[in-house]
């Protein structure tokens, strides 16, 4: 079985804390939002997910995790999975 882990940030909105968005800094193409941190998590897996297998069917490698440069007071930081048995029969 195959991992791949991703530092997540995930940002409330400065007017409504409830609302989180997500960003990925080794993918870049990733930006999404959840109306809660749950749904931000739920989102960022998923958008996760859909740009690897996009990138996997294209032949493109799966980039190394990268770190934040800078974290905000208010943001929160995660590494999230993604488990290869997600595709079978793209990865080898």
């Amino acid at each position: 079985m195959r991992f791949h882990k991703f530092t997540t940030v995930f940002t409330p909105e400065e007017d409504d804390s409830e609302v989180y968005n997500v960003s990925v800094p080794a993918l870049p193409e990733i930006h999404t939002f959840g109306c809660s941190f749950e749904e931000a998590r739920f989102m960022a897996q998923d958008a996760m997910e859909l740009v690897i297998l996009s990138k996997l069917e294209q032949g493109d490698s799966i980039p190394v995790d990268k770190k934040p440069v800078k974290i905000k007071k208010n943001e929160k930081v995660e590494e999230m999975e993604i488990n290869s048995l997600l595709f079978p029969g793209i990865l080898k």
